[in-house]
Protein backbone atom coordinates (compact mmCIF):
# COMPACT_ATOMS: atom_id res chain seq x y z
CA UNK A 1 0.00 0.00 0.00
CA UNK A 2 1.26 3.48 -0.93
CA UNK A 3 0.25 6.51 1.14
CA UNK A 4 0.08 8.79 -1.91
CA UNK A 5 -2.52 6.50 -3.54
CA UNK A 6 -4.54 5.80 -0.39
CA UNK A 7 -4.69 9.54 0.41
CA UNK A 8 -7.03 9.94 -2.55
CA UNK A 9 -9.59 7.62 -0.94
CA UNK A 10 -11.91 8.40 1.94
CA UNK A 11 -10.06 7.44 5.10
CA UNK A 12 -12.38 8.38 7.93
CA UNK A 13 -15.47 7.12 9.71
CA UNK A 14 -18.84 8.64 10.59
CA UNK A 15 -17.54 9.35 14.08
CA UNK A 16 -14.96 11.71 12.56
CA UNK A 17 -17.74 13.69 10.89
CA UNK A 18 -19.73 13.87 14.12
CA UNK A 19 -16.72 15.19 16.03
CA UNK A 20 -16.19 17.84 13.35
CA UNK A 21 -19.88 18.73 13.56
CA UNK A 22 -19.63 19.08 17.33
CA UNK A 23 -16.68 21.45 17.14
CA UNK A 24 -18.46 23.49 14.45
CA UNK A 25 -20.89 24.75 17.06
CA UNK A 26 -18.08 27.20 17.71
CA UNK A 27 -18.82 28.50 14.23
CA UNK A 28 -22.48 28.93 15.18
CA UNK A 29 -21.27 30.99 18.14
CA UNK A 30 -19.36 33.16 15.68
CA UNK A 31 -22.15 33.37 13.11
CA UNK A 32 -24.89 34.27 15.56
CA UNK A 33 -22.73 36.67 17.55
CA UNK A 34 -21.55 38.44 14.41
CA UNK A 35 -24.86 38.85 12.58
CA UNK A 36 -27.37 39.41 15.36
CA UNK A 37 -26.49 43.11 15.31
CA UNK A 38 -27.92 43.35 11.76
CA UNK A 39 -31.43 42.62 13.02
CA UNK A 40 -30.81 44.59 16.22
CA UNK A 41 -30.15 47.71 14.15
CA UNK A 42 -33.43 47.03 12.34
CA UNK A 43 -35.41 46.82 15.59
CA UNK A 44 -37.42 50.02 16.22
CA UNK A 45 -37.31 49.29 19.97
CA UNK A 46 -33.48 49.36 19.90
CA UNK A 47 -33.27 52.65 18.00
CA UNK A 48 -35.80 54.20 20.37
CA UNK A 49 -34.19 52.88 23.56
CA UNK A 50 -30.69 53.97 22.53
CA UNK A 51 -31.82 57.37 21.26
CA UNK A 52 -30.68 56.76 17.69
CA UNK A 53 -33.87 58.25 16.24
CA UNK A 54 -32.97 61.72 17.49
CA UNK A 55 -29.16 61.60 17.85
CA UNK A 56 -27.38 63.99 15.49
CA UNK A 57 -24.53 61.47 15.15
CA UNK A 58 -26.76 58.41 14.63
CA UNK A 59 -24.87 57.34 11.47
CA UNK A 60 -21.56 57.52 13.32
CA UNK A 61 -22.91 55.51 16.26
CA UNK A 62 -24.28 52.88 13.88
CA UNK A 63 -20.88 52.63 12.22
CA UNK A 64 -19.19 52.38 15.62
CA UNK A 65 -21.49 49.54 16.72
CA UNK A 66 -20.40 47.42 13.78
CA UNK A 67 -16.78 48.55 13.53
CA UNK A 68 -15.91 48.16 17.22
CA UNK A 69 -16.95 44.51 17.02
CA UNK A 70 -14.19 43.94 14.47
CA UNK A 71 -11.73 45.92 16.56
CA UNK A 72 -12.44 43.34 19.25
CA UNK A 73 -11.89 40.64 16.65
CA UNK A 74 -8.42 42.00 15.93
CA UNK A 75 -7.36 41.77 19.58
CA UNK A 76 -9.03 38.37 19.89
CA UNK A 77 -6.82 37.15 17.05
CA UNK A 78 -3.68 38.03 18.97
CA UNK A 79 -4.95 36.35 22.14
CA UNK A 80 -5.94 33.23 20.24
CA UNK A 81 -2.49 32.79 18.68
CA UNK A 82 -0.87 32.71 22.11
CA UNK A 83 -3.42 30.35 23.68
CA UNK A 84 -3.61 27.95 20.71
CA UNK A 85 0.17 27.49 20.63
CA UNK A 86 0.67 27.28 24.39
CA UNK A 87 -2.35 25.30 25.60
CA UNK A 88 -3.92 23.82 22.48
CA UNK A 89 -6.66 24.26 19.90
CA UNK A 90 -9.43 23.04 22.22
CA UNK A 91 -8.50 25.48 24.99
CA UNK A 92 -8.44 28.41 22.57
CA UNK A 93 -11.93 27.47 21.34
CA UNK A 94 -13.24 27.09 24.90
CA UNK A 95 -11.78 30.47 25.86
CA UNK A 96 -13.47 32.12 22.90
CA UNK A 97 -16.82 30.61 23.87
CA UNK A 98 -16.47 31.83 27.47
CA UNK A 99 -15.72 35.36 26.29
CA UNK A 100 -18.76 35.32 23.96
CA UNK A 101 -20.94 34.06 26.81
CA UNK A 102 -19.94 37.03 28.97
CA UNK A 103 -20.10 39.54 26.12
CA UNK A 104 -23.53 38.40 24.90
CA UNK A 105 -25.04 38.51 28.38
CA UNK A 106 -23.80 42.02 29.08
CA UNK A 107 -24.67 43.30 25.62
CA UNK A 108 -28.25 42.10 26.15
CA UNK A 109 -28.25 43.86 29.52
CA UNK A 110 -26.84 47.17 28.24
CA UNK A 111 -28.40 50.29 29.74
CA UNK A 112 -26.95 52.78 27.26
CA UNK A 113 -25.23 52.94 23.88
CA UNK A 114 -21.74 53.18 25.40
CA UNK A 115 -22.19 49.94 27.35
CA UNK A 116 -23.58 48.26 24.26
CA UNK A 117 -20.57 49.28 22.17
CA UNK A 118 -18.06 48.15 24.84
CA UNK A 119 -19.52 44.67 25.12
CA UNK A 120 -19.86 44.29 21.37
CA UNK A 121 -16.08 44.76 21.44
CA UNK A 122 -15.80 41.95 24.03
CA UNK A 123 -18.11 39.68 22.00
CA UNK A 124 -15.96 40.33 18.93
CA UNK A 125 -12.87 39.11 20.79
CA UNK A 126 -14.55 35.82 21.62
CA UNK A 127 -16.27 35.13 18.33
CA UNK A 128 -13.07 35.54 16.34
CA UNK A 129 -11.28 33.08 18.62
CA UNK A 130 -13.99 30.57 17.74
CA UNK A 131 -13.77 31.12 13.99
CA UNK A 132 -9.97 30.75 14.07
CA UNK A 133 -9.90 27.69 16.32
CA UNK A 134 -12.53 25.63 14.50
CA UNK A 135 -10.88 25.48 11.01
CA UNK A 136 -7.44 25.26 12.66
CA UNK A 137 -8.53 22.16 14.58
CA UNK A 138 -10.39 20.60 11.64
CA UNK A 139 -7.54 21.09 9.17
CA UNK A 140 -5.06 19.48 11.55
CA UNK A 141 -7.25 16.53 12.52
CA UNK A 142 -8.81 15.29 9.26
CA UNK A 143 -7.08 13.32 6.45
CA UNK A 144 -6.20 14.95 3.09
CA UNK A 145 -9.13 13.43 1.18
CA UNK A 146 -12.26 15.58 1.67
CA UNK A 147 -10.34 18.01 3.89
CA UNK A 148 -12.04 20.90 2.12
CA UNK A 149 -15.48 19.33 2.55
CA UNK A 150 -15.01 18.73 6.26
CA UNK A 151 -13.36 22.11 6.86
CA UNK A 152 -16.25 23.80 5.04
CA UNK A 153 -18.36 22.82 8.02
CA UNK A 154 -16.79 25.92 9.59
CA UNK A 155 -18.58 28.40 7.36
CA UNK A 156 -21.72 26.30 6.79
CA UNK A 157 -22.35 26.23 10.53
CA UNK A 158 -21.42 29.91 10.79
CA UNK A 159 -24.05 30.62 8.14
CA UNK A 160 -26.49 28.48 10.14
CA UNK A 161 -25.77 30.92 12.96
CA UNK A 162 -26.56 33.80 10.58
CA UNK A 163 -29.88 32.15 9.71
CA UNK A 164 -30.80 31.63 13.36
CA UNK A 165 -29.92 35.25 14.18
CA UNK A 166 -32.03 36.49 11.27
CA UNK A 167 -35.20 34.57 12.11
CA UNK A 168 -34.87 35.19 15.84
CA UNK A 169 -34.62 38.88 14.94
CA UNK A 170 -37.70 38.67 12.72
CA UNK A 171 -39.66 36.94 15.48
CA UNK A 172 -38.76 39.53 18.11
CA UNK A 173 -39.53 42.37 15.69
CA UNK A 174 -43.22 41.58 16.08
CA UNK A 175 -42.97 41.57 19.88
CA UNK A 176 -44.37 44.93 20.92
CA UNK A 177 -42.12 45.78 23.82
CA UNK A 178 -39.56 48.49 24.53
CA UNK A 179 -37.04 45.77 25.43
CA UNK A 180 -37.76 43.38 22.53
CA UNK A 181 -34.25 43.96 21.20
CA UNK A 182 -32.69 42.32 24.28
CA UNK A 183 -34.08 38.83 23.64
CA UNK A 184 -32.12 37.99 20.46
CA UNK A 185 -28.88 39.17 22.08
CA UNK A 186 -29.52 37.06 25.19
CA UNK A 187 -30.16 33.96 23.05
CA UNK A 188 -26.58 34.38 21.86
CA UNK A 189 -25.51 32.88 25.21
CA UNK A 190 -26.97 29.49 24.21
CA UNK A 191 -24.49 28.53 21.48
CA UNK A 192 -21.26 28.96 23.47
CA UNK A 193 -22.86 26.82 26.19
CA UNK A 194 -23.58 24.08 23.61
CA UNK A 195 -20.02 24.18 22.29
CA UNK A 196 -18.51 24.20 25.79
CA UNK A 197 -20.50 21.07 26.63
CA UNK A 198 -19.07 19.26 23.56
CA UNK A 199 -15.41 20.29 23.69
CA UNK A 200 -14.39 17.93 26.58
CA UNK A 201 -15.51 14.91 24.52
CA UNK A 202 -13.54 15.82 21.37
CA UNK A 203 -9.82 14.98 20.93
CA UNK A 204 -7.05 17.54 20.65
CA UNK A 205 -5.29 18.07 17.31
CA UNK A 206 -2.76 15.21 16.86
CA UNK A 207 -0.36 17.60 15.16
CA UNK A 208 -0.47 19.91 18.16
CA UNK A 209 0.18 16.92 20.45
CA UNK A 210 3.18 15.93 18.34
CA UNK A 211 4.47 19.49 18.60
CA UNK A 212 4.24 19.05 22.37
CA UNK A 213 6.03 15.67 22.20
CA UNK A 214 3.00 13.51 23.05
CA UNK A 215 3.13 10.89 20.26
CA UNK A 216 1.21 8.16 22.09
CA UNK A 217 -1.95 10.20 22.46
CA UNK A 218 -1.53 11.60 18.94
CA UNK A 219 -1.37 8.05 17.51
CA UNK A 220 -4.53 7.01 19.38
CA UNK A 221 -6.41 9.91 17.79
CA UNK A 222 -5.12 9.29 14.26
CA UNK A 223 -5.82 5.55 14.55
CA UNK A 224 -9.37 6.29 15.69
CA UNK A 225 -10.24 9.03 13.19
CA UNK A 226 -8.20 8.16 10.06
CA UNK A 227 -9.46 4.70 9.27
CA UNK A 228 -12.34 2.98 7.55
CA UNK A 229 -14.32 0.13 8.99
CA UNK A 230 -12.91 -2.32 6.40
CA UNK A 231 -9.25 -1.57 7.24
CA UNK A 232 -8.69 -3.44 10.50
CA UNK A 233 -4.90 -3.13 10.25
CA UNK A 234 -5.06 0.69 10.18
CA UNK A 235 -2.53 0.73 7.33
CA UNK A 236 -3.40 4.22 6.10
CA UNK A 237 -3.39 5.62 9.63
CA UNK A 238 0.05 4.06 10.26
CA UNK A 239 1.49 5.54 7.08
CA UNK A 240 -0.02 8.97 7.61
CA UNK A 241 1.05 9.09 11.25
CA UNK A 242 4.57 8.10 10.21
CA UNK A 243 4.68 11.13 7.90
CA UNK A 244 3.19 13.42 10.57
CA UNK A 245 5.63 12.29 13.23
CA UNK A 246 8.70 12.53 11.01
CA UNK A 247 7.68 16.03 9.92
CA UNK A 248 6.81 17.25 13.43
CA UNK A 249 10.20 16.04 14.71
CA UNK A 250 11.61 18.74 12.46
CA UNK A 251 8.87 21.35 12.91
CA UNK A 252 9.03 21.50 16.68
CA UNK A 253 12.76 22.31 16.46
CA UNK A 254 12.13 25.19 14.05
CA UNK A 255 11.92 28.82 15.00
CA UNK A 256 8.22 29.60 15.61
CA UNK A 257 8.57 33.33 16.29
CA UNK A 258 6.74 36.16 14.54
CA UNK A 259 10.11 37.44 13.39
CA UNK A 260 10.85 34.17 11.59
CA UNK A 261 7.45 34.34 9.92
CA UNK A 262 8.36 37.71 8.42
CA UNK A 263 12.07 37.22 7.66
CA UNK A 264 12.27 33.74 6.10
CA UNK A 265 11.26 34.21 2.41
CA UNK A 266 9.07 31.10 2.13
CA UNK A 267 7.24 31.92 5.36
CA UNK A 268 6.91 35.56 4.37
CA UNK A 269 5.22 34.49 1.14
CA UNK A 270 2.67 32.51 3.14
CA UNK A 271 2.17 35.50 5.44
CA UNK A 272 1.47 37.71 2.41
CA UNK A 273 -0.94 35.13 0.98
CA UNK A 274 -2.79 35.01 4.30
CA UNK A 275 -3.19 38.79 4.23
CA UNK A 276 -4.14 38.93 0.54
CA UNK A 277 -6.63 36.08 0.86
CA UNK A 278 -8.81 37.78 3.46
CA UNK A 279 -8.29 41.30 2.17
CA UNK A 280 -9.61 40.43 -1.28
CA UNK A 281 -12.40 38.18 -0.02
CA UNK A 282 -13.79 40.74 2.41
CA UNK A 283 -13.19 43.61 0.02
CA UNK A 284 -15.78 41.88 -2.13
CA UNK A 285 -18.24 43.36 0.39
CA UNK A 286 -19.89 40.37 2.15
CA UNK A 287 -20.07 41.98 5.58
CA UNK A 288 -21.37 45.25 4.14
CA UNK A 289 -24.12 43.38 2.29
CA UNK A 290 -24.91 41.25 5.36
CA UNK A 291 -24.84 43.85 8.14
CA UNK A 292 -26.34 46.69 6.14
CA UNK A 293 -28.96 44.64 4.28
CA UNK A 294 -31.76 46.29 6.24
CA UNK A 295 -30.49 49.72 5.17
CA UNK A 296 -29.94 48.60 1.58
CA UNK A 297 -33.42 47.09 1.21
CA UNK A 298 -34.85 50.12 3.00
CA UNK A 299 -33.22 52.28 0.36
CA UNK A 300 -34.97 50.16 -2.25
CA UNK A 301 -38.30 51.17 -0.70
CA UNK A 302 -39.26 48.20 1.50
CA UNK A 303 -40.79 48.36 4.98
CA UNK A 304 -38.81 47.52 8.16
CA UNK A 305 -40.58 44.15 8.50
CA UNK A 306 -39.84 43.29 4.87
CA UNK A 307 -36.22 44.35 5.38
CA UNK A 308 -35.68 41.88 8.23
CA UNK A 309 -37.33 39.07 6.29
CA UNK A 310 -35.14 39.79 3.27
CA UNK A 311 -32.04 39.58 5.49
CA UNK A 312 -33.22 36.22 6.83
CA UNK A 313 -33.84 34.96 3.29
CA UNK A 314 -30.32 36.03 2.26
CA UNK A 315 -28.82 33.95 5.04
CA UNK A 316 -30.86 30.91 3.99
CA UNK A 317 -29.48 31.39 0.47
CA UNK A 318 -25.97 31.50 1.96
CA UNK A 319 -26.59 28.28 3.90
CA UNK A 320 -27.90 26.45 0.84
CA UNK A 321 -24.98 27.75 -1.24
CA UNK A 322 -22.52 26.49 1.37
CA UNK A 323 -24.13 23.04 1.31
CA UNK A 324 -23.99 23.02 -2.49
CA UNK A 325 -20.28 23.84 -2.38
CA UNK A 326 -19.62 20.47 -0.74
CA UNK A 327 -20.24 18.82 -4.11
CA UNK A 328 -17.30 20.54 -5.83
CA UNK A 329 -15.04 22.16 -3.22
CA UNK A 330 -12.61 19.23 -3.29
CA UNK A 331 -12.79 18.74 -7.05
CA UNK A 332 -11.66 22.14 -8.35
CA UNK A 333 -8.14 23.55 -7.80
CA UNK A 334 -8.04 26.18 -5.06
CA UNK A 335 -6.43 28.81 -7.31
CA UNK A 336 -9.30 28.39 -9.78
CA UNK A 337 -12.13 28.56 -7.24
CA UNK A 338 -10.88 31.87 -5.85
CA UNK A 339 -10.99 33.89 -9.11
CA UNK A 340 -14.28 32.31 -10.21
CA UNK A 341 -15.83 33.40 -6.94
CA UNK A 342 -14.37 36.88 -7.26
CA UNK A 343 -15.59 37.41 -10.82
CA UNK A 344 -19.10 36.10 -10.13
CA UNK A 345 -19.39 38.29 -7.03
CA UNK A 346 -18.25 41.32 -9.05
CA UNK A 347 -20.88 40.63 -11.72
CA UNK A 348 -23.65 40.42 -9.12
CA UNK A 349 -22.56 43.67 -7.46
CA UNK A 350 -22.34 45.42 -10.85
CA UNK A 351 -25.94 44.51 -11.61
CA UNK A 352 -26.97 45.66 -8.14
CA UNK A 353 -25.21 48.99 -8.73
CA UNK A 354 -27.01 49.46 -12.05
CA UNK A 355 -30.43 48.76 -10.49
CA UNK A 356 -29.71 51.08 -7.57
CA UNK A 357 -28.54 53.86 -9.90
CA UNK A 358 -31.59 53.69 -12.14
CA UNK A 359 -34.54 52.70 -9.96
CA UNK A 360 -34.00 54.01 -6.41
CA UNK A 361 -36.83 56.46 -5.66
CA UNK A 362 -39.05 55.12 -8.45
CA UNK A 363 -42.26 53.09 -8.21
CA UNK A 364 -40.96 50.30 -10.44
CA UNK A 365 -41.61 47.41 -8.06
CA UNK A 366 -40.28 44.75 -10.42
CA UNK A 367 -36.93 46.51 -10.71
CA UNK A 368 -36.75 46.99 -6.93
CA UNK A 369 -37.51 43.30 -6.34
CA UNK A 370 -34.77 42.45 -8.83
CA UNK A 371 -32.42 44.58 -6.75
CA UNK A 372 -33.21 42.49 -3.68
CA UNK A 373 -32.83 39.32 -5.74
CA UNK A 374 -29.34 40.29 -6.85
CA UNK A 375 -28.28 40.80 -3.25
CA UNK A 376 -29.27 37.12 -2.88
CA UNK A 377 -27.37 36.21 -6.06
CA UNK A 378 -24.30 37.90 -4.65
CA UNK A 379 -24.62 36.00 -1.36
CA UNK A 380 -25.02 32.74 -3.31
CA UNK A 381 -21.79 33.21 -5.27
CA UNK A 382 -19.78 34.41 -2.29
CA UNK A 383 -20.99 31.64 0.03
CA UNK A 384 -20.50 28.81 -2.44
CA UNK A 385 -17.15 29.86 -3.89
CA UNK A 386 -15.26 32.09 -1.45
CA UNK A 387 -16.55 31.97 2.10
CA UNK A 388 -15.24 28.65 3.44
CA UNK A 389 -12.20 28.61 1.20
CA UNK A 390 -11.00 31.95 2.57
CA UNK A 391 -10.68 30.47 6.07
CA UNK A 392 -9.23 26.98 5.68
CA UNK A 393 -7.06 27.54 2.60
CA UNK A 394 -4.69 29.57 4.78
CA UNK A 395 -4.56 26.73 7.32
CA UNK A 396 -3.54 24.40 4.46
CA UNK A 397 -0.58 26.50 3.32
CA UNK A 398 0.80 27.05 6.84
CA UNK A 399 3.47 24.87 8.50
CA UNK A 400 2.31 23.30 11.76
CA UNK A 401 4.64 25.27 14.03
CA UNK A 402 3.38 28.55 12.55
CA UNK A 403 -0.20 27.60 11.66
CA UNK A 404 -1.83 29.40 14.60
CA UNK A 405 0.11 32.59 13.82
CA UNK A 406 -0.72 32.48 10.11
CA UNK A 407 -4.39 31.83 10.88
CA UNK A 408 -4.24 34.77 13.27
CA UNK A 409 -2.80 36.91 10.47
CA UNK A 410 -5.58 35.77 8.16
CA UNK A 411 -8.45 36.58 10.52
CA UNK A 412 -6.82 39.77 11.83
CA UNK A 413 -6.71 40.95 8.22
CA UNK A 414 -10.41 40.22 7.85
CA UNK A 415 -11.11 42.21 11.02
CA UNK A 416 -9.10 45.23 9.89
CA UNK A 417 -10.59 45.04 6.40
CA UNK A 418 -14.10 44.89 7.85
CA UNK A 419 -13.38 47.86 10.11
CA UNK A 420 -12.31 49.83 7.05
CA UNK A 421 -15.36 49.04 4.94
CA UNK A 422 -17.94 49.11 7.74
CA UNK A 423 -16.79 52.50 8.95
CA UNK A 424 -16.89 53.87 5.42
CA UNK A 425 -20.21 52.32 4.40
CA UNK A 426 -22.84 54.60 6.05
CA UNK A 427 -21.06 57.76 4.95
CA UNK A 428 -20.12 56.41 1.51
CA UNK A 429 -23.63 55.27 0.61
CA UNK A 430 -24.98 58.63 1.80
CA UNK A 431 -22.39 60.56 -0.23
CA UNK A 432 -21.94 58.60 -3.49
CA UNK A 433 -24.75 56.03 -3.41
CA UNK A 434 -24.52 53.24 -5.96
CA UNK A 435 -20.97 54.20 -6.98
CA UNK A 436 -19.73 52.68 -3.70
CA UNK A 437 -20.58 49.24 -5.09
CA UNK A 438 -18.08 49.86 -7.88
CA UNK A 439 -15.26 50.25 -5.34
CA UNK A 440 -15.90 46.66 -4.28
CA UNK A 441 -16.13 45.53 -7.89
CA UNK A 442 -12.76 47.08 -8.76
CA UNK A 443 -10.90 45.55 -5.80
CA UNK A 444 -12.56 42.18 -6.41
CA UNK A 445 -11.44 42.00 -10.04
CA UNK A 446 -7.87 42.82 -9.06
CA UNK A 447 -8.09 40.04 -6.47
CA UNK A 448 -9.25 37.55 -9.10
CA UNK A 449 -6.10 38.14 -11.16
CA UNK A 450 -3.76 37.98 -8.17
CA UNK A 451 -5.31 34.78 -6.81
CA UNK A 452 -5.21 32.95 -10.13
CA UNK A 453 -1.55 33.65 -10.80
CA UNK A 454 -0.03 33.74 -7.32
CA UNK A 455 -2.08 31.41 -5.08
CA UNK A 456 -0.74 27.82 -5.13
CA UNK A 457 -3.10 24.86 -5.39
CA UNK A 458 -3.22 22.66 -2.24
CA UNK A 459 -5.99 20.29 -3.31
CA UNK A 460 -5.55 16.83 -1.68
CA UNK A 461 -1.96 17.58 -0.64
CA UNK A 462 -0.80 16.31 2.78
CA UNK A 463 -0.14 19.26 5.08
CA UNK A 464 3.37 17.94 5.65
CA UNK A 465 4.21 18.34 1.95
CA UNK A 466 2.87 21.84 1.29
CA UNK A 467 6.31 23.24 2.17
CA UNK A 468 7.58 21.90 -1.17
CA UNK A 469 5.28 24.35 -3.00
CA UNK A 470 7.08 27.22 -1.29
CA UNK A 471 10.60 25.99 -1.98
CA UNK A 472 11.16 24.44 1.45
CA UNK A 473 12.18 20.96 0.27
CA UNK A 474 14.94 21.04 2.88
CA UNK A 475 12.42 20.80 5.73
CA UNK A 476 10.12 18.15 4.25
CA UNK A 477 10.93 15.02 6.23
CA UNK A 478 9.28 12.45 3.96
CA UNK A 479 6.95 12.43 0.96
CA UNK A 480 3.75 10.39 0.69
CA UNK A 481 4.96 8.62 -2.46
CA UNK A 482 7.94 7.29 -0.51
CA UNK A 483 5.87 5.73 2.27
CA UNK A 484 4.65 2.16 1.82
CA UNK A 485 3.05 -0.48 4.01
CA UNK A 486 4.47 -3.98 3.92
CA UNK A 487 1.54 -6.17 2.86
CA UNK A 488 2.50 -9.05 5.15
CA UNK A 489 3.83 -7.33 8.26
CA UNK A 490 1.63 -4.20 8.00
CA UNK A 491 4.63 -2.06 8.91
CA UNK A 492 5.74 1.25 7.44
CA UNK A 493 8.55 1.12 4.88
CA UNK A 494 10.22 4.33 3.71
CA UNK A 495 12.19 4.73 0.48
CA UNK A 496 14.57 7.67 0.22
CA UNK A 497 13.40 10.63 -1.84
CA UNK A 498 16.02 12.47 -3.86
CA UNK A 499 14.72 15.90 -2.74
CA UNK A 500 14.72 15.14 0.97
CA UNK A 501 17.72 16.64 2.75
CA UNK A 502 18.76 14.23 5.49
CA UNK A 503 21.20 16.69 7.08
CA UNK A 504 18.79 19.18 8.62
CA UNK A 505 21.33 21.58 10.10
CA UNK A 506 20.47 24.22 7.52
CA UNK A 507 16.73 23.97 8.20
CA UNK A 508 16.71 23.97 11.98
CA UNK A 509 16.93 27.25 13.83
CA UNK A 510 17.22 28.19 17.44
CA UNK A 511 13.73 28.82 18.78
CA UNK A 512 13.03 32.37 19.86
CA UNK A 513 10.45 33.55 22.31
Amino acid sequence: MELATESLKRQYKASTVWKVFGMCWGSVTFGYGTSIVATTLGQPSFSEYMGLLTAHNAAGLTGAITAVFYAGCFFGCLLNSYIADKWGRKISLATGNLIVLIGSALTAGSVNIAMFIVFRFVTGMGTVMCIISVPLWITEIVPPKDRGVLASGTTIMATFGFVLASYVGVGFFYLRSSTAWRGPLAIGCLFPLINLSIIPFVPESPRYLLMKDNPDRAWEIVRDLHSRGDNHNNDFAKAEFFQMRKQLEIDRRLNASWRELITRPSYRRRFILAVACMFFSFSAGPLVISLYSTSLTGGLGFSPADQLEFVAAQNVVGLLAGLLSLTFIDRVPRNVLFPIGMVMSAIALSVEAAITANFIGTTNKNALRTGVAFLDVYIFFFSSLLDGLSYWYVAEIAPTHLRAKIMTTNIATSSLTNILWLQLTPTAFAAIGWKFYMVFVSVTLVGAVVEYFFFPNTLNKPLEEVARIFGDEDIVAVYAEDIHIDAEKHEVVETEHHNVVKDLKVAVHTEEA
